[in-house]
C-alpha cells in the first residue's frame, strides 16, 4: 500500500503571522531572485518590491549593477515609484531634490553646501546583490549567506539548467498577474501533474507524460520530458518557427525541462525559449506572478520575431494554474480543513513540504 504524507496546514497557508516569520527568515534572511539583469541597461534603473521592501536596482555606464534601499538618506522620504525600466541617470527625491549617482553616492543636495553636509557619507543605503547566470538575487540580512552554499542548498534544480545559457538569454515580453492565493500553494500547484488532464487538456496533448500524473519520464535521466509530435516548443500545435536556443541538443530541442528555484522561482525551456516565473508575495493570501519569456538574441533581432503563439499558450496554462490555486486558497481557509493528504505521486510536493520546513526550522511556527 502506498504510503501518504500530510501537507501543510491552514495556519501555513493563511496566517499572516506565518508569512511574517517567511519573510524574515526566507524572502530577506535568504537570497531572493528578483530581477533578470538584461532588463536593466547600463545607465538604467528599475524599482522591485521583495516583500514589502523597495528596492533600487540600478547599473552604471560601466555595466556595473548595484541594489539600494528606495530610500532618501535625508528625511527617508520614497526616492523612486514602481516603474518598468528609468533611464534617468541620476536619483532625485521628490522631497528636497537630494541626487543620487546611479552606484548610489550622494551628488546633489540643494540649498545646503558641502559644510553642510557630509556627501560622502550618505551614499544610499546598499542591498547585498549577486548576478548570476543572468539572475538577479538580492538580501536583505545584515550578514547574507554565502551566496555558492546558498545555492548549492536552494537550487539544486535549477543549476542543471545552466547548461541551456541561460545567462545569454533576453527577455522579450512580461507578464504579470495578482493571484490571491498563498504562495506555497503556487509551488505546490506546479510541483505535481495529477491536475493536468482536468486543468490542463491543452498542455496534456503536449506533454504525453502527463496524462497519467506523472511530472516526469522515469525512463529519462535527464529530468525531462518528451513533447508529441515531434514538438519543439509550448504552444498550441507544440511547433514554432523560431529558431531553437543556441545550446540545445536533438533530444533537448523535442523536450521540456521545468524546476524550481526556492523559494520564488519556476524555470520552464522547450526547443525555443525559456520561461521565468518569479512570485513576489504580498501578503499570506496574495502573490504577484510574473512570467518572463527568454528567446536568443539574435531571435529576438531577426525580422519577423514573433513569440505570440508561445505567449499565449503559455498565458493560457498560467491562468488556468492560478484559477484552481485561488480556489485550493478559499478552501484552505476553512474551518473544516486542518491538512492534506500526499501520495507517491506528490513526491515533488512533499519535497517541498520537507525543504520548505528545513528552511523554516529556525522560526517557531505555531502548528
Amino acid at each position: 500500500m502506498s504510503s501518504q504524507a500530510e501537507t501543510l496546514s491552514s495556519h501555513h497557508y493563511c496566517s499572516q503571522e506565518v508569512f511574517d516569520q517567511e519573510r524574515e527568515h526566507l524572502f530577506h534572511g535568504g537570497w531572493f531572485m528578483c530581477a533578470r539583469g538584461d532588463t536593466i541597461a547600463p545607465g538604467s534603473r528599475r524599482v522591485v518590491d521583495v516583500v514589502g521592501e523597495s528596492i533600487i536596482l540600478s547599473r552604471t555606464a560601466d555595466g556595473t549593477l548595484h541594489a539600494h534601499a528606495n530610500v532618501c538618506r535625508h528625511r527617508g522620504a520614497r526616492l523612486c515609484q514602481p516603474e518598468t525600466v528609468s533611464s534617468h541617470r541620476t536619483i532625485v527625491c521628490p522631497y528636497h531634490a537630494w541626487s543620487y549617482a546611479l552606484d548610489g553616492a550622494l551628488v546633489g543636495t540643494p540649498h545646503l553646501s558641502h559644510d553642510d553636509v557630509d556627501r560622502d557619507a550618505l551614499s544610499l543605503w546598499s542591498i547585498a546583490l549577486r548576478e548570476h547566470e543572468g539572475f538577479v538575487f538580492v538580501s536583505l540580512a545584515k550578514t547574507p549567506p554565502a551566496f555558492d552554499s546558498w545555492m548549492q542548498t536552494h537550487g539544486g534544480e535549477v543549476v542543471p539548467l545552466f547548461r541551456f545559457g541561460l545567462g545569454d538569454l533576453r527577455v522579450a515580453f512580461t507578464s504579470r498577474t495578482t493571484v490571491a492565493a498563498n504562495w506555497k500553494i503556487i509551488v505546490e500547484n506546479y510541483q505535481e501533474c495529477l491536475h493536468c488532464t482536468r486543468v490542463h487538456p491543452e498542455l496534456v496533448e503536449l506533454v504525453p507524460a502527463y496524462r497519467g500524473g506523472e511530472v516526469y519520464e522515469r525512463t529519462r535521466g535527464d529530468g525531462g520530458v518528451t513533447l508529441s509530435g515531434g514538438g519543439n516548443s509550448f504552444s498550441h500545435t507544440g511547433h514554432s518557427k523560431l529558431p531553437l536556443l543556441p545550446k540545445m541538443s536533438e533530444v533537448d530541442a523535442h523536450s521540456y525541462f521545468g524546476c524550481t528555484l526556492f523559494p520564488n522561482v519556476f524555470v520552464d525551456i522547450t526547443g525555443t525559449s525559456a520561461i521565468v516565473s518569479t512570485l513576489f508575495p504580498i501578503s499570506a493570501t496574495q502573490t504577484v506572478v510574473t512570467m518572463e519569456y527568454l528567446f536568443a538574441p539574435e531571435a529576438i533581432a531577426a525580422s519577423g520575431f514573433d513569440p505570440q503563439p508561445i505567449i499565449d499558450f503559455s498565458e493560457l496554462v498560467g491562468a488556468q494554474d492560478n484559477m484552481v490555486c485561488e480556489g485550493v486558497q478559499q478552501g484552505v481557509s476553512s474551518h473544516a480543513f486542518t491538512h492534506g493528504v500526499l501520495t507517491d505521486k506528490d513526491s515533488l510536493v512533499i519535497g517541498f513540504v520537507e525543504h520548505y520546513n528545513q528552511a523554516m526550522s529556525a522560526a517557531p511556527m505555531a502548528q
